[in-house]
C-alpha cells in the first residue's frame, strides 16, 4: 500500500442521499488494490467535495481532510509530524475570464519561482481534457530542461509548478466556471478520485 506519511486525520464521510454522485460509486481497480480494507466515502470541504478512501491504523492510517484555507484537501501526519501535505487547492476566477487570469494568485501560493513562470494550456491531457501547468517559458524553460536531463532539478516554478517527478496541474472545476482546481497527483495511485471532485452540494 502506498504510504502518505501515516496521516491520521478524520474524514467527513458521505451520508445517504447527500452526495452529488451515486452513493455506491466505487474507486478504481487500482485504488481498490492500493487501499484494500479502507472505507470509501465523501469528504466535504468548504468549497468542493470529493470521494476518497479512509484507512484506519490497520490499513495504513491515511485520511484526506478539508484544507479550507486553500479551498481544497490535505493529508496530515500524526503529531509530531512535519505538517500537512496539501494535494488539492482551488482558486477563484471570474466566470468568463481565462484561466491565465489567476496567475497572480497562483504565484503568491507557489513560493519561489522563475520570472518567466506562466500557466500553459495543454489540450487532450490524458483523461483530464484541457489542463494548465505552471512552468517557465523561453530561455528559462530551455535551461531547466537541459539541466534536468542531466540530474533532477528543483521545481522551477515553486511547489505548484512542474518538476522532475509527479503530476501537478490546474483545471476548471466541472460545472463551476468560477473555480479553478489545482491537483498534486504525485506519481502513484492517490487515495482520492479527482474525477469525483465537485462543488459542495
Amino acid at each position: 500500500m502506498k504510504s502518505f506519511g501515516a496521516a491520521w486525520l478524520i474524514a467527513i464521510l458521505a451520508k445517504p442521499g447527500a452526495a452529488t454522485l451515486p452513493i455506491d460509486r466505487k474507486p478504481s481497480k487500482a485504488a481498490r488494490e492500493a487501499f484494500e480494507g479502507c472505507r470509501w466515502g465523501r469528504v466535504d470541504g468548504q468549497v468542493p467535495s470529493i470521494w476518497t478512501s479512509a484507512c484506519d491504523k490497520t490499513h495504513g492510517d491515511q485520511r484526506l481532510v478539508p484544507a479550507n484555507d486553500v479551498g481544497g484537501f490535505a493529508i496530515v501526519p500524526p503529531n509530531p509530524g512535519p505538517g500537512r501535505q496539501i494535494l488539492i487547492r482551488s482558486f477563484a476566477k471570474v466566470a468568463k475570464a481565462p484561466v491565465a487570469s489567476i496567475l497572480p494568485a497562483v504565484l503568491r501560493a507557489t513560493g519561489r519561482y522563475k520570472r518567466s513562470c506562466r500557466l500553459i494550456e495543454h489540450r487532450r491531457y490524458g483523461d483530464w481534457g484541457t489542463i494548465w501547468t505552471l512552468e517557465p517559458t523561453g530561455s528559462e524553460l530551455r535551461a531547466y530542461e537541459a539541466a534536468n536531463s542531466i540530474e533532477p532539478q528543483e521545481n522551477p516554478c515553486g511547489v505548484l509548478g512542474i518538476g522532475p517527478a509527479g503530476d501537478r496541474f490546474f483545471r476548471v472545476l466541472p460545472g463551476e466556471p468560477t473555480r479553478v482546481i489545482y491537483a498534486d497527483m504525485g506519481s502513484e495511485v492517490q487515495i482520492f478520485d479527482l474525477k469525483t471532485l465537485a462543488k459542495r452540494p
